[in-house]
């Protein structure tokens, strides 16, 4: 009965012969053998991020085809099975000349569907490893981005600071070469003192009568050596570091005096009692070429001149709390506030 079924199948018009199974398995088989093969050596060295990922979009797709045909090979596995090992005319045992798969033949499929799967089982694992060294990549890139951006900032930080103190120093500098031009001023005025008193002298070592000259000679040598010594006593004194209390005042202290000022730390503002329209008068700006008026603050490391002292009014009046450190030429007083 059996034998019968199977040779009416065989028989049938338009049925599909074993051997044509056969070869259809065969041939899956050999597909599916190139495309493992194929996927477990693709070599990702080269460039590990663009293979990585990649690899893994060629690997996903390939699994879908690889299970799909598995399933029609097992479907048509079932289909031998059903049919038995041969068609002949024999009892069943499998011994005639039909042209049914022997079980030899199932078997070496069987046996190759399984080397599949296990290589199906490692592109699963060396997909899983190249899907976790794409994470490990990425991390470190990130880290890495991380860290030089906090790199950039900490550079822009150390490069605002050299500019704040290149502008300090700008400042510094211009008012140092202000002071030095005023210590020329001077120095040229000594060196003209010292050549009127040398000839002084030497009109004095060659004097000659009952002297009726030399008491007005000794009156304008003494007069030369008043204001020469007066000009070194400047000089030796020009621009000392005062601390000044807050609220105090700073004002010259001759009627006839002026007296240079320089903030070097704290606040400060000008006062003056001058403030009418027309007349109002300030302190001299003498690094910018400008005027502060009563109440107007002063700047760091700029020269000021409060131009006249005695019952003048005007001063620097300190407005920081901590004090300030000034920077003072001339003769001056501090009126306690």
């Amino acid at each position: 009965m059996k034998n019968h079924l199977i040779n009416h199948s065989s028989s049938k018009p338009g049925g599909r012969p074993k051997t044509f199974l056969f070869a259809s398995a065969l041939l899956s088989a050999a597909i599916l053998s190139v495309t493992v093969f194929g996927a477990v050596t693709y070599d990702s060295s080269k460039d590990p991020v663009v293979a990585q990922s990649a690899m893994h979009q060629y690997v996903t797709g390939e699994l879908e085809g690889i299970r799909a045909s598995i399933a029609s090979i097992e479907q048509r596995l079932a289909l031998v099975e059903l049919t038995g090992g041969g068609s002949g005319s024999g009892s069943g045992t499998g011994t005639g000349s039909g042209s049914g798969i022997s079980s030899e033949g199932a078997a070496q499929i069987l046996a190759r569907l399984s080397e599949l799967e296990s290589g199906l089982a490692e592109v699963r694992a060396e997909n899983e490893r190249l899907s976790a060294e794409l994470t490990a990549a990425k991390q470190e890139l990130r880290s890495l981005i991380s860290s030089l951006q906090t790199d950039v900032n900490s550079l822009s930080t150390s490069i605002s600071t050299v500019r704040d103190s290149l502008t300090s120093l700008q400042s510094t500098v211009s008012s140092a070469k202000n002071d030095i031009s005023t210590l020329k001023t001077d120095f040229r005025q000594i060196s003209d003192i010292s050549t009127k008193l040398n000839t002084l002298t030497y009109r004095v070592n060659n004097l000659t009568g009952d002297g009726g000259d030399l008491a007005k000679i000794r009156e304008e040598l003494q007069a030369v050596t008043d204001s020469y010594n007066d000009m070194l006593e400047k000089a030796g004194r020009f621009y000392k570091a005062v601390y000044v209390p807050y609220g105090s005042t700073v004002v010259a202290d001759g009627q006839d005096d002026c007296v240079m000022v320089i903030l070097r730390t704290g606040s400060a503002e000008a006062v003056s009692p001058f403030n009418e329209p027309g007349t109002a008068q300030g302190l001299n700006d003498l690094s910018g070429g400008d005027e502060l008026y009563d109440g107007d603050s002063l700047s760091l490391f700029r020269n000021y001149m409060i131009p006249r002292g005695g019952t003048d009014g005007r001063g620097v009046r300190v407005t920081s709390l901590e004090g300030a450190y000034l920077m003072i030429g001339g003769n001056y007083r501090i009126v306690e506030p």
